[in-house]
């Protein structure tokens, strides 16, 4: 399974405080592991982080909250909005649950996308938690973060996370 957390336009925009300078030079290797997870057949997975503030309101579907067009997901991909750093537990469930039913069981599943020190990091570990049998990958090279990235994937390590290095 391929996750790709929060790789949304506002990302790109420096006026924005969810802009991640790093995050343009991660899109195009994104772009590619996504096209290699397509073409064997890998569920993929998009999450989209919206300010709980925004919960309900027309301001949710804005397009700076919307993923970034080079990673567009397709219509049987499935895409998660969070309100908060991670997935929900109750979310997580129902992933579970439809994976199971699917028979889509989980052996390797990569981490990708943007603020490593924060919701690659939350998604990671309760993803790990969900599925517990599973290999978890993170690959320095598709991830990004304002700040603290070698912190994160330290940490990371020490839940037996395999952070491939550049």
């Amino acid at each position: 399974m391929l996750v790709i957390i929060d790789m949304q336009n506002h990302i790109l925009d420096h006026k924005n405080g969810s802009y991640v300078a790093k995050a343009k030079t991660i899109i195009p290797k994104i772009a590619e592991r996504l096209n290699s997870a397509r073409q064997n057949g890998e569920y993929v997975l998009f999450t989209k982080d919206v300010p709980i503030r925004y919960k309900g309101t027309l301001t949710e579907e804005n397009d700076s909250f919307q993923i970034i067009s080079q990673l567009q997901p397709l219509a049987h991909e499935k895409v998660l909005q969070k309100y908060y750093y991670t997935l929900s537990p109750e979310i997580l469930l129902d992933l579970k649950r439809t994976l199971f039913k699917s028979k889509k069981e989980q052996k390797t599943i990569e981490i990708v996308g943007v603020e490593t020190n924060l919701c690659v990091f939350s998604n990671t570990l309760a993803l790990q938690g969900a599925f517990p049998e599973a290999d978890f990958i993170i690959n320095c090279e598709l991830v990004a973060s304002s700040d603290q990235d070698e912190e994160a994937l330290k940490l990371l390590k020490r839940f037996n996370i395999d952070v491939k290095e550049k």
